[in-house]
């Protein structure tokens, strides 16, 4: 089964065949694979050569592993192109590619301007909108928009739950979002988050914090998404 004499690296040759499973069903999507005792067993290697296989099909969103639970299959999720130049928002590339996403309003309120926030609007009284969107029954991203309000005056009367904020924005109020920046990170879901996205605690999400700019340079909303990391899978291409 493992061939040391090949030049392959042995962790390699484990993580096709642990890969080869997977595609022909040995292992289906959200089954729990073996320990990695079991797995070392089976091959004849060490547990450390076994650990490496995982990380390269973790680092592939092909499996999950979620701290005191185990490892486990994921359902393979969609890629987006991050486009440097076009791609603004996740639901327009979602609605794009053909996708159907479904956009629920969870709370909506006045919210003051603390911690990491003050960089960005230095002190002016923010609205926040807390979303969840599903694909069929499924979560796959719960988000936190923060609008400044003196920018938008009338804004909690105004916003009528549509799903697009930035939509809402440049139609309602004139504006032009020029850019947008985004920072990711890679977390384990907690609390309410989990809660929302139906995760156990400890599995792994994408963090995004989310600024978008308009043709002022002024920052016209933050947003804080949680999306779950074995739905969505993100790529970006540069040239030279």
């Amino acid at each position: 089964m493992i061939d040391k004499s090949s030049g392959i690296p042995v962790y390699k040759q484990i993580e096709a065949s642990l890969r080869s499973g997977i595609d022909r069903g040995v292992y289906p999507v959200g089954s729990k694979l073996p320990s990695e005792d079991l797995i070392a067993e089976e091959y004849g290697v060490s547990r450390g050569t076994v650990r490496q296989a995982l990380s390269e099909l973790s680092n592939h969103g092909i499996i999950k592993r979620i701290h005191g639970s185990g490892t486990f299959v994921c359902e393979p999720g969609n890629e987006f192109e991050i486009d440097t130049d076009h791609f603004i928002s996740f639901l327009d590339e979602l609605e794009r590619i053909g996708i159907s996403v479904d956009t629920t309003v969870l709370d909506k309120q006045f919210q003051s301007t603390d911690g990491p926030l003050k960089e960005v609007f230095q002190g002016t009284t923010l609205y926040s909108i807390k979303r969840l969107r599903k694909r069929g029954d499924k979560p796959v991203m719960f988000s936190v928009d923060y609008v400044p309000i003196d920018l938008f005056p009338g804004l909690p009367e105004k916003y009528d739950d549509r799903a697009s904020i930035y939509e809402f924005l440049e139609n309602e109020y004139s504006i032009q979002i020029k850019k947008v920046k985004r920072t990711f990170y890679a977390i384990s879901s907690t609390g309410e988050v989990a809660k929302a996205l139906s995760l156990k605690k400890g599995e792994p999400l994408f963090y995004i914090i989310q600024q978008a700019y308009d043709e002022f340079g002024r920052c016209v909303d933050c947003a804080h998404l949680y999306v779950v990391s074995e739905e969505m899978h993100f790529s970006v291409m540069t040239t030279r």
